[in-house]
């Protein structure tokens, strides 16, 4: 049985990571042949996203709410004026009370980024990371981006 449930929750990882390559893809391939991103109905793509969002940290599988929070953090960084209450109340409520450490450390890194993007100045070194589909370093780009901005206070 406890075989049956890490297969099931092995192929919904795959599932949502393939998901999330697929949009950055989608977005990346649009992108480059345009030139620029045209207007396609903004609202309805970010319903889609809070939907997708929503499902995956409504997961009690531990690597789903990661992959799930990777993909929030793919979102913000492609879609800048991304916004999501209720997408954050979620991310929030894993921050305070998430099953692990791992998660609850995540999910701080996330909402920080959702919530003040433009303080971790990190586009350049992200959105590849993201297109490569590479979550925990990504992740760590944050990190590193926190402790530099505490050193350049603290030398202030």
């Amino acid at each position: 049985m406890k075989s049956i449930v890490k297969s099931l929750t092995a192929f919904l990882i795959v599932v949502i990571t393939f998901t999330s390559a697929e949009f950055v893809n989608a977005n990346s391939s649009t992108a480059d042949t345009l030139g620029t991103t045209e207007y396609v109905d903004k609202e309805a793509e970010f319903e889609k996203m809070e939907r997708s969002l929503l499902y995956g940290l409504s997961s009690d599988v531990n690597g789903i709410v990661e992959a799930t929070l990777f993909n929030a953090i793919s979102y913000k960084a492609l879609n800048p004026e991304f916004e999501s209450q209720r997408v954050n109340t979620r991310i929030t409520e894993f921050a305070l009370n998430g099953d692990t450490h791992v998660v609850r450390y995540k999910a701080h890194l996330t909402l920080s980024y959702l919530k003040d993007k433009e303080s971790f100045n990190v586009a350049e070194s992200i959105i590849p990371l993201i297109s490569e589909n590479k979550a925990n370093d990504a992740f760590q780009v944050l990190v590193d981006s926190i402790q530099e901005r505490q050193v350049a206070e603290s030398s202030n």
